[in-house]
């Protein structure tokens, strides 16, 4: 950071740079670190360690005073090229010897868990706090009082216990514990990123002196390599005790061992095979996973691995190893070389071949040491948590029934993707935001707004190339930037256990198969994947991700909508003279004390509009109206919305829509023995 402020200072960022990225920070950060990883792979710099950059000699070759800027763009797109050309010949190599990461978010999970590796079982000394050295016996020893020891203690749900357990340690003991539970949570999928920040920080937060969470490792939660399901979740003391008793074990043996168990898979293997307390397969095998990707891969179930193994052997030229685990990378090299990438076993073609074959559920875990047993796991942390029921201040707050509101909440948590529409002013927007926020509030949702309009593109909303400035020339190159589904979708996965809601304001004034593109496929096939248009990753859209889009009827009906649109969602209808909107005016003027006729000047001036999607909604009127309130609002805002609607047609819109004429016609309701009451009334 002391090198990027010292750049900020001589060259500040401007223009496009200070532009927000999806985590809020500048686009010119993440450019710079990106840049530099550049200069990294061309050979011009290092970084043996974060936070420490050193420029080579080569880089100072092609830096120098004598080298025109030009020389130094041209060395350095070549000596990128090259690394390019190297790492390809890298990844066939990979391919050809050992078990690849079956997509980048897995490259993520193996680069971070190689720094547990390094500063913990290597080094023995503080992967969160290097130099610290708490990955000792003494530390463990009271791990071991402390959780392993205590099992039975107050607590519903793991962090409460943990709480317990862990109050009044030392700080050494709960930073190695909270990097323990760092290292459990950092492969899986479940639970999501924020979950797995909260697990984490949940002990670091109670030390003395806090320690923070080391930036490479944070911002690898967003990633994972494979559904643990319940196996983790649902017997975590179990779990966790495995990874205690492990690093209690390393302890104990020899620095010759621990080298050994570090260069040899098997030998790791035997380390974890012998590991005192219950089996759970699945966490022993994450602990292979993490230490030896290479030869064990993503694929931890114990009962997966057989199958595959049974329904691929026929790949393997020659003699298939005895050893299990030999054998299953065997396999998985033979299709990697088919395929020229990754063997992804829970994917189309591979999946059906071997999925069939497990006749039998897995058996239950049996718990073979002390222990409180499973606890009952967290829903929150496996499935995604289901919307808030509405309540009575929800349907106060929108002056619309409770069932109603319900009912629409239950419509957009089943079909996913739902359009409010009606005639302008129903409060379409309004009620979107409001039942997203209700959702979302005080969980680790989030919702996300746009507006389309005529220019609004498919770059715009999901991903395009833009234009940046690439030095101090003016040259321009082109960017890859996320737009807001892009962002969102990104949140989501990481976290699927949140719901996530994109309000789409004025949906139908875009291009919509123009500004979806491919994505319309997965608005009604979430589960599937699809190339996308600029990036070669494919893609899913999260299952947690809700549309809420809002459409003016009084711009375009329905019935306008191409037929995919309308088979992609459920419509909902808003409308002056219907429920849930009809009563809404006179409900809000009574809770505000009004006695005034608005709700009843409005009843009498839809009665005038013969169009059904021309009507006026009651968001013009639920304001303020004091003074001549009330006429400007019909003057400015009702009257030339009528005189749209009645374009050439010469219509004398004061003589039949104004404020003098609707009372007149109220005053002759009266003495014709009408009362001139409204139906809110």
């Amino acid at each position: 950071m002391d090198v990027w402020n010292n750049v900020l200072e001589r060259v500040p960022l401007e223009g496009d740079e200070l532009a927000p990225d999806s985590q809020g920070k500048p686009v010119g950060d993440s450019d710079f670190f990106w840049g530099s990883s550049t200069m990294v792979n061309a050979g011009f710099m290092e970084k043996p360690r974060r936070g420490e950059w050193r420029v080579t000699d080569v880089g100072r070759e092609f830096s120098a005073d004598a080298v025109a800027v030009e020389d130094f763009g041209t060395a350095l797109n070549a000596r990128q090229r090259e690394f390019d050309r190297r790492r390809k010949a890298d990844l066939q190599l990979r391919l050809a010897t050992e078990i690849v990461p079956p997509d980048w978010r897995a490259e993520t999970i193996r680069s971070t868990s190689a720094i547990f590796v390094d500063r913990g079982l290597r080094q023995l000394d503080s992967v969160f706090a290097p130099g610290r050295g708490v990955w000792r016996n003494e530390v463990v020893a009271e791990l071991r009082e402390r959780f392993i020891g205590r099992p039975e203690v107050n607590g519903d749900v793991f962090l409460e216990k943990l709480a317990t357990q862990f109050d009044g340690a030392s700080d050494d003991a709960k930073l190695l514990m909270a990097e323990l539970l760092c290292w459990q949570v950092l492969p899986l999928e479940q639970p999501g990123e924020r979950k797995k920040r909260e697990r984490v920080t949940f002990l670091l937060d109670r030390m003395e002196h806090p320690v923070t969470i080391p930036a490479e490792i944070d911002e690898a939660f967003r990633s994972w390599s494979f559904n643990p399901g319940q196996g983790i979740s649902g017997h975590m003391f179990a779990a966790t005790s495995i990874l205690i008793e492990c690093v209690d074990a390393w302890l104990r043996l020899g620095e010759e061992e621990r080298d050994h168990a570090l260069d040899d898979p098997t030998a790791w293997r035997d380390d974890v095979s012998a590991l005192p307390g219950t089996p759970l397969p699945i966490q022993r095998n994450e602990l292979l996973l993490l230490v030896h990707p290479g030869f064990f891969g993503e694929v931890v179930s114990s009962d997966d691995r057989e199958a595959i193994r049974s329904a691929f052997a026929g790949e393997v030229e020659g003699q298939m190893e005895d050893d299990p685990d030999e054998a299953f990378q065997q396999i998985t090299i033979a299709l990697q070389q088919k395929a020229k990438g990754p063997a992804l076993f829970y994917k189309e073609p591979l999946a059906p071949r071997w999925r069939h074959k497990i006749s039998t559920p897995p058996k239950p875990v049996p718990f073979t040491v002390p222990g409180p047993g499973p606890v009952i796991p967290d829903p929150k942390l496996n499935v995604r948590v289901p919307f808030t029921r509405v309540d009575d201040e929800l349907a106060a707050e929108l002056h619309m029934p409770e069932p109603w509101l319900q009912d629409t909440l239950d419509l957009i948590e089943r079909r996913k993707q739902v359009i409010l529409y009606g005639p302008p002013g129903t409060g379409k927007t309004f009620l979107a935001q409001a039942l997203s926020k209700h959702v979302t509030d005080g969980t680790d949702g989030e919702t996300t707004i746009v507006q389309f309009h005529p220019t609004y593109s498919y770059e715009d909303f999901f991903e395009g190339f833009r234009p940046v400035a690439n030095d101090d020339s003016g040259n321009l190159a082109f960017s890859l930037r996320k737009g807001p589904l892009r962002c969102l979708a990104d949140s989501a996965a990481a976290n699927p256990e949140a719901n996530y809601f994109l309000v789409i304001d004025e949906i139908n004034r875009g291009n919509i198969a123009k500004v979806f593109g491919e994505l319309y496929f997965l608005l009604e096939y979430r589960n599937s994947e699809i190339s996308l248009l600029y990036s070669d990753e494919p893609f899913t859209l999260p299952s947690n991700i809700f549309v809420i889009g809002t459409m003016n009827t009084a711009d375009r009906s329905i019935a306008m909508l191409d037929a995919a649109m309308r088979r992609r969602f459920a419509f909902i209808e808003l409308h002056p003279e219907r429920p849930p909107v009809q009563n809404v005016l006179s409900r809000w003027a009574a809770t505000k004390g009004l006695q005034d006729d608005r709700a009843a000047l409005l009843t009498r001036l839809n009665a005038q509009i013969q169009d059904h999607d021309a009507k006026i909604g009651p968001s013009f009127l639920m304001r303020d109206l004091e003074g001549t309130g009330l006429q400007h609002v019909w003057r400015y805002e009702i009257l030339p919305l009528l005189a749209e609607h009645h374009y050439g047609e010469g219509v004398d819109l004061e003589a039949r829509y104004g404020l003098a004429t609707l009372r007149r016609q109220a005053t002759r309701d009266a003495a014709d023995g009408a009362e001139g009451a409204s139906v809110d009334d």
